[in-house]
């Protein structure tokens, strides 16, 4: 009776801690990561800028390689798009809304049903003989399921964005120079 009272209590002590982590996530997420790759901008911006590129290198790509994607409107411009629909990522969209060659590029994001406003962007910025490439998320965390959903997501979007910007500098750096 003892183990059970302990086990019991343990059980609700995880709960309540995880109710706390829950309920103090911010009502907006941000996370961004940042490498160091060893090119020019103009070497970078290609792979980031074009969807048909960054499905080369983009980690959900190699985590889901039966996905369908398509594509739509200009390359590598604002309008440019791309759909997606895996058995692993589900269905989505990203699109380009604004564009500065080789300095940055902003995209809004949608996933499946979930409602809200999502949005990414890759920032180049000179950084020694090389290039600092910053990729960031930001969305909403509506309500409670939001921010548990968050907690989850954030942690695994954590280790993608890292293993997608490692990808991308092997890809570049493996490249010749312009």
């Amino acid at each position: 009776m003892k183990t059970v009272k302990i086990i019991g209590t343990a059980v609700l002590a995880i709960i309540a801690i995880l109710g706390i982590v829950i309920a103090v996530q911010p009502p907006e997420a941000h996370m961004e990561k940042t490498i160091v790759i060893n090119a020019p901008a103009s070497a970078i911006f290609p792979e980031i800028s074009n969807y048909k590129n960054f499905n080369v290198w983009s980690p959900w790509a190699k985590m889901d390689p039966e996905a369908k994607h398509t594509y739509e409107g200009p390359e590598a411009s604002v309008g440019s798009k791309t759909n997606w629909d895996g058995p692993k990522t589900g269905k989505g969209s990203q699109w380009v809304l604004e564009i500065e060659e080789n300095k940055r590029v902003k995209s809004g994001m949608s996933f499946g049903d979930a409602e809200g406003k999502y949005y990414s962007e890759f920032i180049l910025e000179p950084e020694g003989e090389g290039t600092r490439v910053t990729w960031t998320y930001d969305g909403q965390n509506s309500g409670l399921a939001g921010k548990a959903t968050w907690v989850f997501m954030g942690f695994m979007l954590s280790s993608q964005f890292d293993q997608g910007l490692k990808d991308l500098k092997e890809l570049v750096e493996s490249k010749p120079a312009p």
